[in-house]
């Protein structure tokens, strides 16, 4: 946790600082229920073993008033007749369309998501009309600023459309961010959505990831957690329609004193709707991570596909890793399938690659890089994938 946050926020400091907020973005009333939401509501997440430090339902940071902020978000690609505009300006010159996602989205079933919401100040806003192809990645940069910081991403694709949006973090050392995708893909369009964040320690990065998909219309979700601070990620999916498909793709691997927490869930609320999750995951150091997987599939969701794949690697004597896959299904013809490995590096694997000339790190290395490359060659663009491959490499040495 950040050095000097000795308790959690009081619920006057949180009004105070919800009140402070952008009233443009998200009315007081509005502010003032989540935050209450916020206070009373458990983050549903028990300490995966003893060596868990951290208490999800009493974090401890200081809410200041949002115009003391200096965060910032910026934005590359060629847009074409999408748009890619600061929150506070979307709020001004879009508010239908704010208001069409808020409408669809619903943050505050969850404790972190009701948090974002209710001392939201900055974000962004991606819509693109309706059959129109984005031919680049829109990336979006948000650079934190020292205090804490509440951001807001949201993405509408409306019917047809196709996009592909990139998400990325600069955060100083002691950051405080708990934020929010809000993800709405209409009939027939698609999007990819990537994520990749380091977090050093001392420093907390919280994210509260929604999603719809309609008829026809599919999602690929790819996102990649580093570092020796605390990462709490919570991913929400639900197929509306017949059609609808996702593919979700995650790499996390915590080192030094780390803690990481990744849940992710799977709603199956119409019949042939697909879905198809995999994790590869790694621990170092005396670093802790737990992976939740969770598919629904609702009782009206007949003929519904979906699958789940977590694999762990072990890296030192002190790391641990939980994973906890698990199904609810509603109803009777469907497929449905969850597996789970966590385990070292094998011995024998390393013995080869040393007889071919390779010292033990390096052999080490390879095995781990051939490990995650599944998962990292499903992120979007070629620079991403090189920049998560050094990412990789700069961790196991």
């Amino acid at each position: 946790m950040p050095e000097g946050l000795l308790a959690p926020p009081t619920r006057d400091r949180l009004q105070s600082a919800a009140n402070a907020a952008d009233v443009r973005i998200l009315a007081h009333a509005a502010r003032a229920r989540a935050v209450d939401l916020y206070l009373t509501n458990p983050s549903g997440r028990t300490r995966p073993n003893r060596r868990w430090k951290i208490d999800l339902d009493a974090l401890a940071f200081d809410p200041l008033p949002a115009e003391a902020a200096k965060h910032e978000v910026a934005f590359s690609g060629s847009l074409g007749r999408a748009i890619a505009l600061p929150l506070a300006t979307a709020a001004r010159e879009h508010a239908e369309t704010l208001a069409h996602i808020t409408r669809r989205i619903d943050l505050e079933r969850s404790k972190f998501g009701a948090l974002a919401l209710g001392l939201s100040s900055f974000g962004a806003l991606v819509h693109v009309p309706a059959d129109y192809d984005v031919a680049e990645p829109i990336v979006i940069t948000y650079n934190i600023d020292a205090i804490p910081a509440f951001p807001r991403t949201l993405v509408l694709l409306e019917p047809g459309a196709r996009a592909t949006v990139i998400v990325e973090f600069v955060n100083p050392t002691g950051a405080f961010v708990v934020g929010t995708s809000e993800l709405i893909v209409e009939e027939r369009a698609h999007l990819h959505y990537a994520t990749a964040q380091r977090v050093d320690s001392g420093s907390v990065a919280v994210e509260c990831a929604l999603s719809h998909v309609g008829r026809d219309g599919s999602i690929a979700l790819a996102s990649a957690d580093f570092g020796e601070g605390l990462i709490l990620r919570d991913r929400d999916t639900s197929l509306d329609a017949s059609g609808a498909r996702m593919e979700q793709s995650a790499i996390f691997l915590p080192t030094g004193n780390g803690h990481l927490d990744v849940a992710a869930t799977v709603r199956h609320v119409a019949g042939n709707t697909s879905s198809q999750t995999v994790v590869k995951a790694a621990a170092g150091d005396e670093s802790i991570a737990r992976f939740l997987g969770n598919i629904v599939i609702l009782p009206h969701a007949a003929g519904s596909d979906a699958s789940l794949r977590d694999d762990a690697l072990i890296l030192g004597p002190k790391a641990h890793i939980d994973s906890v896959p698990a199904l609810e299904i509603a109803c009777n013809d469907v497929k449905a399938y969850h597996g789970a490995t966590i385990g070292a590096i094998d011995d024998e694997q390393i013995f080869y690659l040393r007889s071919r000339g390779l010292d033990e790190n390096e052999a080490r290395r390879t095995i781990a890089l051939g490990f995650f490359k599944p998962v990292v060659d499903a992120f979007p663009t070629a620079s991403l994938r090189e920049s998560l491959t050094r990412r990789i490499v700069e961790t196991l040495r």
